[in-house]
């Protein structure tokens, strides 16, 4: 019973394709796996004989199958691509951190620029409410574009793009995907 689950579990079948390989019904096995019932001899045979293949087989390796060779070298691709992909953005969000932080620099001074005119705001030269009024709204629009909390998302996602190159390289390099 549990050796056939075993089996069954080792070569990733299902009940139906296990069944198949024994030329048996899917409810004979299911009946065998939960003990109520024994197996045909034939289905004995062959699950002895695969059971027996698989304990005494070597460990199999990808390059012994001519067939896999093409994931192979999809997989390769795959990751030459993520490789790229993961440079590219980290190449983008490094020349775009400096000009966020030269955005934000400005609006600090915006900011500080509206707390003086409305100090002013009392004076007969003063400037008008409602140009100090746009000059908010600007500051509030670019904080959202380039405030603290939009800095340290990109710097964040930097290091994470920084940590999956090196992740990518280490398993293109030993091809540790399986």
């Amino acid at each position: 019973m549990k050796k056939s689950t075993y089996l069954r579990n080792e070569l990733n079948l299902t009940q139906c394709e296990m069944a198949e390989l024994f030329n048996i019904t899917r409810s004979q096995l299911s009946l065998f796996e939960l003990g109520l019932r024994e197996l045909p001899t034939t289905a004995l045979i062959r699950a002895s004989q695969i059971g027996n293949f698989m304990a005494t087989a070597k460990v199999p390796e990808a390059k012994d199958f001519p067939q896999i060779a093409d994931w192979e070298e999809e997989k390769e691709k795959f990751l030459e691509k993520a490789l790229a992909d993961c440079k590219h953005y980290q190449s983008t969000i490094i020349r775009k951190l400096p000009k966020m932080e030269e955005a934000y620099q400005a609006t600090l001074k915006t900011l500080q620029l509206i707390d003086y005119l409305k100090e002013q705001a009392h004076k007969e030269d003063a400037l008008h409410q409602g140009a100090i009024f746009i000059l908010e709204d600007k500051a509030r629009k670019s904080l959202k574009k380039c405030g603290p909390k939009e800095l340290v998302k990109q710097q964040y996602q930097l290091l994470l793009l920084q940590k999956q190159e090196e992740w990518l390289n280490d398993l293109i390099a030993n091809d540790r995907i399986e």
